[in-house]
């Protein structure tokens, strides 16, 4: 499988493997994840190989509605959830899918600032606000967890922002990695702190 470039620098972080050694472990590993599914496909999962890990995206074919790191421990859960929703997931990929690639790559090749990809977004109505908002984060920036609940309104909310941006299920797209603590701190980041790290990095290259 095909990794994207990018070096990662300064930016101290575990050897990076692909999580998956072939097209058929990644189905093997689906079906073992997914349980036992009926009807025909309606979503297509499909891993890509990145500078800070595999991940794994799931794509119809007009939207993505999920990219996580493979080694997330809610992976399983949240594709089951999908799946439950929205119907059977097996393995492919759309044109979505080739799309997503392709700006990944440029991404990490510091020639791509501004996502294009559709999205659905699964959550309630409060996690699907912060997340709109993490959208609106310029590239190069961060802010913290209050002031992103100041500026969805709701000042007091800050515990709950952090939850909501600890629940995004597509990472990188919807860059929660831009939100850290209030004395500038990273804090928690669902991929691991290296992974954020490597992110802001990268952003912050001219």
């Amino acid at each position: 499988m095909e990794q994207l470039g990018f070096d990662l620098g300064s930016a101290p972080a575990p050897k990076v493997e692909p999580s998956f050694n072939s097209a058929q472990d990644f189905s093997t590993t689906l079906s073992h994840w997914m349980g036992t599914q009926k009807g025909a496909a309606k979503l297509f999962a499909h891993p890509i190989e990145t500078p800070v890990g595999t991940m794994v995206a799931v794509c119809d074919a007009t939207h993505l509605h999920l990219l996580e790191f493979a080694d997330r421990r809610e992976l399983p859960k949240e594709l089951r959830k999908l799946g439950g929703a929205l119907g059977t997931i097996a393995t492919g990929q759309t044109q979505i899918t080739r799309n997503l690639h392709d700006q990944l790559g440029a991404y990490f090749a510091t020639s791509l600032s501004n996502f294009s990809i559709p999205m659905v977004l699964h959550g309630t109505d409060f996690t699907k606000s912060v997340w709109t908002a993490l959208l609106k984060l310029p590239f190069g920036t961060t802010t913290s967890y209050a002031d992103l609940s100041i500026a969805l309104g709701n000042p007091t909310a800050t515990r709950a922002v952090a939850r909501a941006n600890g629940a995004n299920q597509i990472a990188i797209l919807i860059p929660c990695h831009r939100v850290i603590g209030a004395d500038g701190s990273l804090t928690g980041y669902a991929g691991g702190l290296w992974r954020k790290r490597a992110l802001l990095e990268l952003e912050r290259q001219p």
